[in-house]
């Protein structure tokens, strides 16, 4: 009777774990990692590794609301992981930010439609209307007749 009041307690010690490592891990751990990669401006500087960081630990909640701390606190680690990530990307984006393009300037030349089957034509003239179809087919987008 005695045996069965100890293996009694250490399963409900053990039950009690998940809990608890959920505790540590989502709510202390990765929470904080997350904020420490919000206040660099990780979903400016790096935002895919911060985006990944937010939504493993709205996931780690949800889990852990399921009661499925197993779950969660594997959703917690990556959580965790994914905001390390994000905040280095970002301390080291902000500190040696990427040359921006140059804007592409408009240009004012006119481009001309050709035709694929007319690239080999002797005759060195282009038309606007595809082979085989009068002028007034051409406003119709699919090329057959009204």
């Amino acid at each position: 009777m005695r045996a069965l009041g100890t293996l009694l307690v250490a399963l409900l010690f053990a039950a009690a774990c998940g809990p608890v490592e959920y505790m540590n891990q989502v709510s202390r751990v990765a929470s904080s990692e997350v904020e420490a990669a919000k206040a660099v401006n990780a979903d400016k500087h790096a935002p895919y590794y911060y985006t990944l960081a937010v939504e493993y630990l709205h996931k780690a909640r949800e889990e852990a609301a399921h009661s499925d701390y197993q779950s969660a606190n594997r959703f917690g680690k990556r959580s965790a992981e994914a905001a390390r990530k994000a905040r280095a990307l970002a301390l080291q984006n902000a500190k040696n930010p990427k040359p921006k393009l140059p804007a592409l300037e408009a240009e004012d030349e006119e481009l001309e439609f050709v035709d694929p089957g007319e690239e080999g034509d002797e005759s060195g003239t282009q038309s606007g209307t595809p082979s085989g179809t009068s002028d007034e087919d051409s406003d119709n987008p699919i090329g057959k007749k009204r």
